[in-house]
């Protein structure tokens, strides 16, 4: 284990925590190794009044400004799948991790609830094969989501493919999950989500991010707002800013450590 690239022997964390403030506003915390984003969704109860957000830790220097599209939101009215957040702002034209944490918060909100915490947990894969724009295909692995401390779902994946178990096998993790979470009930569908996003970010283990210099270099395209053509340019590697939580999530969520 340790910080020699691709990182084998450990695993990739993601925790996301969601609170309701005591003024009803819904504050979401999202970490990882790569990432860590803050995102409030304030609410008259029934609309959206006002967005937030807070850019901690980030890998180019354009992820920050991503946080001024998430505005589209306000106005619109609450509603309690994550995934909803879609119909109201363009996916590709945000920072994805706070697209994907203003969804959550803002279901946190329709649903009333006080606190919910997921922790992603994702054994490294080995790298199997290269592709195009040095993107890799891994082994086989598995994967698995607690929310609030108890395991919710575990998969078993492979290349780009959910292989178990039994009812996910044969899913991709790209094609055709979103039709086939929109017909799941509410909470499963979002803790799968949750998971899929966290199976695809895992990936960044295997490639030294401080390699690339900006946006263009790294060599994807339309992604999300920094890797949109005319972002591509300005967004900068902030070197040094990926670290590694392999052994536990203890210092994630610090601004968070001393709250209950």
């Amino acid at each position: 284990m340790g910080d020699a690239y691709p990182r084998t022997g450990g695993c990739f964390r993601r925790l996301i925590d969601l609170r309701r403030e005591d003024d009803g506003a819904v504050v979401g915390w999202l970490e990882d190794d790569f990432h860590h984003f803050g995102v409030t969704i304030e609410h008259d109860g029934r609309t959206i009044t006002a967005v937030r957000v807070e850019s901690e830790r980030y890998p180019f220097t354009t992820c920050s400004l991503a946080g001024t599209n998430l505005q589209g939101m306000v106005g619109r009215e609450l509603v309690p799948r994550c995934t909803e957040i879609g119909a109201m702002v363009p996916m590709r034209e945000q920072c994805t991790h706070m697209f994907d944490l203003a969804g959550l918060a803002m279901a946190h909100a329709a649903a009333g609830r006080s606190h919910r915490r997921y922790e992603a947990v994702i054994p490294d894969r080995d790298i199997i094969a290269w592709e195009a724009g040095m993107r890799r295909l891994l082994g086989a692995g598995d994967a698995w989501l607690l929310r609030d401390g108890e395991e919710v779902m575990r998969w078993q994946i492979e290349k780009r493919m959910i292989t178990g178990p039994r009812e996910w096998a044969g899913q991709p993790l790209v094609e055709g999950f979103r039709a086939r979470t929109e017909k799941m009930a509410i909470d499963e569908a979002e803790a799968a989500s949750v998971l899929r996003r966290a199976v695809m970010v895992s990936a960044g283990r295997t490639l030294d991010p401080d390699l690339f210099s900006s946006a263009r270099d790294r060599g994807q395209s339309g992604v999300c707002f920094t890797f949109l053509e005319e972002n591509r340019d300005a967004g900068k590697r902030n070197f040094g800013s990926t670290l590694n939580y392999e052994k536990g999530g203890e210092g994630m969520l610090s601004r968070l450590r001393d709250r209950p």
